[in-house]
C-alpha cells in the first residue's frame, strides 16, 4: 500500500475516533512519511493497537448512526413510534415495507460494516507480532479480546438485518488482497459471532467492565453477545447460561433505580450499563443539525422543541400518540410512561386520519449541548445508545427460561422488571401463548428506541416456516403480518424479515443476490 493511501486510511480512522487519540494519530503519520509499508508504519506499540481499536469504535458509532440505522432496523418496522412524514418514512411500519428512500446508506449499504471488520481483523493479525515489552501488564491479551468482540459485534448486526453475509476473515491492506466473496449462511455466521465472543470473553477480565468505562469491548460486553447470539442460534440452554454470568456479577452491575433508567442514556458508567456507545462532545463523538430527517443523529429524529428549549423542531419525526402509548403501558402507573416519554402537544395523527390527540416525543436521546450557549447556537447530541444493558438480558433470560419450559422462573424474571416499573406481577393464569407474548411485550416496554424490538421477533421466526408455528400473539407486536407478504406472496420463506441489500453491493459483487422477497421491489 502506497504511503498516501495510508494515510488517507489512518486519517479516516482518526475522524471517527476520539480526542484521546490525536496525539497517536499524529504520531501514525509521521511515521507514515517514514515508511512505505503499512505494518512497518503502524503496528509498534500498544499505542499504536488503542488508536486503531478507537477508530474502529468510531466506525461502529457511525454505523449504527447513519441514517439512523440501529433505530429503523429495530424500533420503527414494529408500529410503536409514527410519523406525520410521507410513506418513504411510514410505510416501514404500516405494511413492512422496508425500502427507504433517502436512508438507503446506512440501512440498506453494509459497507460501513466491513470497514469495522477491517480493522478488527488487521488488530487481530498484527498485534501478535508486536513485543509483548511493549505492552501494560495484560494489555495485549485485553486488546486482542477487544478486537474479537468488535468483529463479531459487527457481524450480529450483519446477519440480523440481511442473513447470510460475505464472510471476511483476514485483513485487506492492498488491493491485491481484495477478495470477491459469496454468502455464508446466516447459520455459519452466527457461529463465527459465538466464536468470536467467546474468544473476547477468555481474554479479558472482570476489570475491564470498569476499565472500559463500559463504552469499550468488556467481559461483561462479550457475555451479552453470547446470550444474544445463542438465542438467535435457538440455544436457549446456552443463552440462559451466558446472561446468568452477568446477571449474577452483581459487584459490577445493578439495576437502575426505577423512574430514573433515562440516566443510563447520560452515564455511561451506571452498574445497569455493560456496552454504550458514547456521543462526547468533549471528545468530538457528538453530531449537529442536518436539517434532513434521514440524515440527523437519532436524537434530532426523536425530540420536540416543546420538550427542549432551542430545538429546531416541533413535531418529532417519529412519535407516539396517546393510544399507541396506552395500548404499549396499559397500566397508567407504570413509571416508564414518563421515564422515557414526555407529552409534546395535542395534535394530528397521520395515521389514525389526523386524529386530534396528546402526542409524546421519547426523552432517552434529550441530552443536547449547546457549543454556543449564549445564543444557543449549534446544538450538539450527547446522548449515550445503549447496546447492552442488564435489563435487557435480565427480559432475555425470562425468554430463555420460558423456551426451557421452566415457566415459574420465566415469570420471575421478567416480574424483577416489571416491579422495578411500578406494576404488578405477571398473572400467573396466563396460558403459554400469551406468557411469551407478555415477555416479548415487557421487552418492548423496557427496550423501547435502543433497536431491539424489531429482531426480538426476527430471533423467533427466522427459522419458522409458518404463522402456525409462532409462539406468540403476533398482531399484540407488531402492525403488519410477518407471515404473508405483498401480492400474498410467502414473507417467511421468501425471507422477508430482513432488509433489502443495498445495489451497490450488489452490482460490486456478482457473486451475491438480492433477498428474495425483495427482488423486484427494491
Amino acid at each position: 500500500m502506497k504511503a498516501k493511501n495510508i494515510i488517507r486510511s489512518i486519517a479516516g480512522i482518526c475522524m471517527l475516533a476520539s480526542t484521546s487519540m490525536f496525539v497517536s494519530c499524529e504520531k501514525q503519520l509521521d511515521n507514515v512519511l517514514k515508511n512505505d509499508t503499512y505494518s512497518n508504519a503502524y503496528w509498534k506499540t500498544q499505542g499504536d493497537v488503542e488508536s486503531a481499536l478507537n477508530g474502529g469504535y468510531g466506525l461502529f458509532r457511525k454505523a449504527i448512526n447513519t441514517n439512523q440505522a440501529f433505530f429503523i432496523w429495530g424500533d420503527a418496522p414494529i408500529g410503536k413510534f409514527v410519523t406525520n412524514g410521507n410513506t418513504n418514512e411510514s410505510e416501514v411500519y404500516n405494511s413492512g415495507n422496508f425500502v427507504t428512500p433517502y436512508r438507503e446508506t446506512g440501512v440498506h449499504n453494509w459497507t460501513n460494516w466491513y470497514r469495522i471488520i477491517d480493522v478488527a481483523n488487521l488488530v487481530i493479525s498484527k498485534t501478535p507480532g508486536i513485543p509483548d515489552a511493549s505492552f501494560g501488564e495484560g494489555k495485549k491479551k485485553n486488546l486482542i479480546g477487544q478486537a474479537y468482540f468488535m468483529r463479531a459485534l459487527a457481524y450480529f448486526y450483519m446477519t440480523r438485518v440481511w442473513g447470510g453475509v460475505p464472510l471476511q476473515l483476514t485483513p485487506t491492506e492492498t488491493a491485491d488482497d481484495a477478495e470477491m466473496k459469496g454468502v455464508t449462511p446466516s447459520d455459519e455466521i452466527l457461529k463465527l459471532v459465538v466464536s468470536d465472543a467467546q474468544k473476547a470473553s477468555s481474554m479479558m477480565d472482570w476489570n475491564s467492565v470498569d476499565d472500559s468505562e463500559r463504552r469499550r469491548g468488556n467481559k461483561g460486553a462479550a457475555l451479552a453477545l453470547l446470550a444474544h447470539a445463542t438465542a438467535f442460534q435457538n440455544d436457549y440452554a446456552k443463552s440462559l447460561t451466558y446472561a446468568d454470568s452477568v446477571i449474577n456479577n452483581t459487584s459490577n452491575f445493578a439495576l437502575q433505580a426505577g423512574g430514573n433508567v433515562r440516566e443510563l442514556f447520560k452515564t455511561a458508567t451506571a452498574k445497569e450499563n455493560i456496552f454504550v456507545v458514547t456521543q462526547k462532545d468533549s471528545e468530538t463523538e457528538s453530531t449537529g443539525n442536518t436539517g434532513n430527517s434521514s440524515t440527523n443523529n437519532v436524537g434530532f429524529l426523536l425530540t420536540s422543541n416543546l420538550t427542549f428549549p432551542g430545538f429546531p423542531y416541533q413535531v418529532p419525526g417519529y412519535y407516539v400518540d396517546l393510544s399507541r402509548l396506552n395500548r404499549l403501558y396499559t397500566d397508567p402507573n407504570d413509571l416508564r410512561r414518563k421515564d422515557f416519554f414526555t407529552k409534546f402537544d395535542d395534535g394530528p395523527v397521520l395515521a389514525d386520519n389526523s386524529l386530534i390527540t396528546e402526542r409524546f416525543a421519547l426523552t432517552k436521546y434529550t441530552n443536547f449541548v449547546f457549543k454556543n450557549a449564549s445564543n444557543q447556537g449549534n446544538l450538539r447530541v450527547e446522548s449515550n445508545i445503549v447496546i447492552f444493558r442488564l435489563a435487557d438480558l435480565i427480559l432475555l433470560k425470562s425468554e430463555a427460561l420460558f423456551q426451557l419450559n421452566r415457566m415459574g422462573e420465566a415469570r420471575t424474571a421478567v416480574n424483577l422488571i416489571r416491579s422495578r416499573a411500578g406494576i404488578p406481577a405477571i398473572s400467573a393464569a396466563l396460558d403459554n401463548r400469551d406468557l411469551y407474548t407478555e415477555i416479548l411485550l415487557e421487552r418492548q416496554r423496557e427496550l423501547i428506541g435502543e433497536g431491539h424490538s424489531y429482531f426480538d421477533l426476527v430471533r423467533n421466526i427466522w427459522k419458522k416456516k409458518s404463522l402456525n408455528d409462532f409462539q406468540f400473539n403476533s398482531s399484540s407486536l407488531i402492525s403488519w403480518s410477518l407471515s404473508l407478504g405483498a401480492a400474498g406472496s410467502d414473507r417467511l420463506a421468501l425471507k422477508g424479515y430482513y432488509f433489502p441489500i443495498h445495489n451497490s453491493n450488489l452490482n460490486s459483487n456478482r457473486l451475491i443476490t438480492q433477498i428474495p422477497y425483495w427482488m423486484g421491489k427494491y
